[in-house]
C-alpha cells in the first residue's frame, strides 16, 4: 500500500517530467530508462543514460533496504523499476490496472 507522502512525491516528478516536454503520467526514472537504453544500445552517453546511472545512484538506499528487508539485492535497480512499473500499468489504481 502506497503512502500519501509517495503519491505527492510521484505526482511532484511526474510535474517535473512534464515541464521537461516528458509525458505528463511519466517519472523521470522510467523516462531515463527508456531513453537511456537507446543511448545504451547505440553506444553512446546521453543525457538519458547518464541520467539513469545518476538516478540509480540516488536511490541506492532503496536497493539497500530490500538487502536488508529481505535477504537478497533487487534484480533490477530504481530505473528499471520505475520503467516496468510504467509498462506493467502498476501506477494506476487497482481500478484502472486492465
Amino acid at each position: 500500500m502506497r503512502s500519501w507522502g509517495h503519491e505527492v512525491f510521484v505526482a511532484v516528478d511526474q510535474v517535473v517530467n512534464a515541464v521537461l516536454a516528458g509525458y505528463a503520467d511519466e517519472t523521470i526514472s522510467a523516462r531515463s530508462y527508456r531513453l537511456g537504453r537507446i543511448d545504451q544500445h547505440h553506444g553512446r552517453w546521453g543525457r538519458w543514460r547518464v541520467s539513469w546511472v545518476v538516478v540509480d545512484a540516488l536511490f541506492y538506499w532503496q536497493d539497500t533496504f530490500t538487502r536488508l528487508r529481505y535477504g537478497k539485492w533487487p534484480e533490477q535497480k530504481h530505473c528499471e523499476r520505475a520503467y516496468q512499473q510504467e509498462v506493467h500499468r502498476m501506477q494506476l489504481p487497482p481500478e484502472y490496472r486492465a
